[in-house]
């Protein structure tokens, strides 16, 4: 794989994006054969990976193929540095993997934050606005700020401990890991993820930056939180922390609030900025619930949020690029002229939503059940996320597809081949890991 890297970079001045689309998905593909641990893990070198670990490099791979198959009119169409939009690309992949890779805790934190920079390079370089600016200071400011105590608690973790191996580190007596110490550890994941209170900087990012910007950052980059979160309570263990029921109250509460801010946007872009928050709130609850379910179905809805989530931004961006408005009140009719984009994006709403046959459904239940398993109380926010999912999904096909066609939208053209292709590529995989849900969710912690 290193070497594969190695010879897009370097010789990669002479090769077309096609090339590089096309390694991408062979490593997709190489990850999904060699990368299956059935064990507890596995150690090469410098580097760790285990379940939780494989199936996240796995979805890094075919994402990145994907953003460059993506990028339309902003880059290709216009020849806007295409070889330096791809090299951007492929420099975000790798220091993502590496990252998922790692196991000394301090290039863990490294490269958790050197992610930052090339995304900053995509939403700033090729952004559609000119508020990109404040959006990408907007990103910048959050994260670099929230992982200064991340960084801090590591130092001091590793100095108690005398190493910063994760395999070797025993977790610390439970009364010593105060809410400071729980705070300082996680809060660089949490605004990564992002939860509510600290999701400001998402919305912003993600309608500023390009398609292939909003790809990686809903389908990898916030999954460095989701993993992190993951696996830094697995080598700590402080679930039965009591600090853990505040942090569930938290998650859910944002959940259902940015459930209902999504159904009174008209911005398409925002309306999927808001639902990951909502979706992501949800998977930290699963985690912190601590049961093995929750667990498990937090994995399962990262891969399918990161697929769902990244096809959806796909479809805003194709609308865009037909009417030049995200707008939701200015588009409609959809599926008088071009039926073929009608179903793919009724497809990837109902996907959305977690109905069948998709595989988000299996991913809601499992981390339904663990909320009820942890208290019944919490079955009140599930019921209302559970109506309101459905809700601003449907009112997102609909305003798209169904009502009147706008008189400027009359010369309206059908998808090209590799648009539908495109969006073909996040759903079939969300079909197809349904017949083997043991291969994403079974996980050791």
């Amino acid at each position: 794989m290193l070497m594969g890297f190695m010879v897009l970079f370097f010789l990669g001045s002479s090769f077309k994006w096609e090339i590089r689309f096309w390694f991408m998905m062979i490593f997709s593909f190489m990850s999904l054969k060699f990368l299956k641990i059935d064990l507890s893990g596995m150690n090469e070198y410098l580097f760790f990976f285990d379940k939780m670990s494989s199936i996240l490099i796995l979805l890094s791979f075919w994402t990145s193929g994907l953003m460059m198959l993506s990028s339309y009119k902003s880059v290709k169409m216009v020849d806007n540095k295409v070889s330096l939009f791809s090299f951007c690309v492929m420099i975000l992949c790798l220091v993502i993997v590496i990252f998922f890779m790692m196991e000394n805790l301090l290039m863990f934190y490294l490269f958790f934050e050197i992610s930052l920079i090339p995304t900053l390079m995509l939403i700033l370089s090729w952004g559609y606005q000119p508020e990109r600016m404040q959006a990408g200071m907007y990103m910048m400011l959050y994260t670099v700020s929230a992982s200064l105590p991340l960084l801090l608690c590591l130092l001091l973790l590793s100095y108690y401990q005398g190493t910063y191996v994760m395999s070797v580190i025993s977790y610390m007596i439970m009364d010593k890991m105060n809410l400071f110490w729980v705070m300082g550890l996680l809060l660089a994941f949490l605004v990564k993820l992002p939860i509510y209170f600290f999701h400001l900087w998402l919305p912003k990012a993600h309608v500023e930056a390009p398609i292939s910007g909003s790809m990686i950052l809903a389908s990898v980059l916030l999954k460095l939180g989701g993993y992190g979160i993951m696996r830094i309570v697995s080598v700590l263990k402080f679930l039965g922390n009591s600090s853990m029921i505040m942090l569930i109250v938290i998650c859910l509460w944002g959940s259902m609030l940015t459930s209902i801010i999504c159904v009174g946007q008209s911005d398409m872009k925002s309306l999927i900025a808001y639902s990951s928050v909502g979706h992501m709130g949800v998977m930290l609850a699963g985690i912190m619930s601590g049961f093995v379910v929750g667990w498990e179905g937090a994995m399962l809805m990262m891969v399918c949020h990161g697929l769902c989530s990244s096809g959806l931004f796909c479809v805003g961006n194709l609308i865009y690029e037909k009417i030049n408005s995200r707008s939701l009140l200015l588009c409609g009719g959809m599926i008088n002229y071009n039926p073929m984009m009608s179903l793919l994006v009724f497809l990837l709403c109902i996907c959305n939503m977690g109905a069948p046959p998709f595989v988000n459904l299996i991913s809601e239940i499992m981390l339904y059940i663990s909320m009820y398993m942890y208290s019944f109380f919490l079955m009140f926010f599930v019921l209302i996320m559970v109506f309101l999912g459905g809700l601003y999904n449907l009112i997102f096909y609909v305003s798209v597809d169904h009502g009147h066609i706008m008189k400027f939208m009359k010369v309206m053209t059908v998808n090209k081949e590799s648009e539908n292709l495109l969006l073909l590529l996040h759903i079939i995989p969300l079909l197809m890991f349904i017949f083997n849900i043991g291969y994403i969710s079974k996980i050791v912690f």
